[in-house]
């Protein structure tokens, strides 16, 4: 019975993914989106490039107007990453969308340097809108794009 239960726990661990750890691969270039607390890993090539760079989407803070409502702005929403190689802890980057410093914003892009080498990270979207209906807490979904330079 004791090695039944085991060959189970087993069969279990084995078939977890990458996916179900919250990790996703990605490539350097394209379009990637990401929930809330999911982290991309990117393997880069080349003999100047860094062997693995890890993009976290850290936190979501979303003051935009409900999509379910009439608002004379847009309000904003800040999307805190963290970028570094493999196993280090990395930079913290805080970027945002909508009413953001005195200006709008449909698009915002960071340049980092991760290992000597020079990246632009391009946060596009999140969704979803906040609705004053569903006042649950639903994970937010970032869309972003990470370049080399």
């Amino acid at each position: 019975m004791k090695n039944l239960l085991f060959v189970a726990i087993v069969c279990l661990l084995l078939s977890c993914s990458k996916e179900d750890l919250g990790t996703v691969n990605a490539y350097l270039g394209k379009e990637i989106k990401l929930k809330e607390g999911r982290t991309a890993l990117y393997k880069n090539t080349g003999f100047d490039a860094a062997a693995i760079v890890k993009l976290k989407v850290a936190d979501v803070s979303d003051g935009t107007c409900p999509s379910d409502v009439f608002c004379i702005t847009y309000g904003k929403v800040e999307v805190t990453l963290t970028i570094g190689l493999g196993n280090e802890k990395g930079e913290t980057i805080i970027m945002c969308l909508g009413d953001c410093a005195g200006g709008s914003r449909f698009e915002d892009e960071a340049r980092v340097v991760v290992g000597a080498m020079p990246y632009k990270i391009r946060l596009q979207h999140v969704t979803p809108l906040p609705t004053l209906k569903d006042k649950s807490s639903q994970t937010k979904e970032v869309q972003l794009v990470l370049e080399r330079l």
